[in-house]
């Protein structure tokens, strides 16, 4: 199995429904199960990530969306693991492993 680990994107935004990502985020604990949700915004492939009951937190980023994107559309993508790495600062970088199965 292929592991991607990256970044979430856009952590910073407000959703559609006025609620912050980052609060959100700040209810995930190390290795907490996420999903992504394949969309496309102004004509391109992208993907959000959301927590176990539909939250967004994020995106991939545009780097890895079109690969991320193809494999979740051929149901390729089985898991998506919360991976935050602690700064002694107190900042925190939300990064996920992206555990790929089979290839396209």
């Amino acid at each position: 199995m292929k592991v991607i680990t990256t970044y979430i994107a856009g952590t910073k935004y407000l959703n559609d429904d006025g609620t912050k990502r980052s609060e959100i985020l700040e209810t995930l604990i190390l290795d907490s199960d996420l999903l992504i949700e394949n969309y496309y915004f102004e004509g391109e492939k992208a993907v959000r990530v959301l927590t176990r009951d539909k939250r967004c937190v994020g995106n991939i980023p545009k780097e890895y969306a079109d690969l991320v994107f193809d494999y979740n559309q051929k149901k390729c993508v089985p898991y998506i693991v919360y991976k935050p790495e602690y700064f002694p600062n107190g900042s925190v970088r939300h990064n996920i492993a992206i555990y790929i199965k089979g290839l396209i």
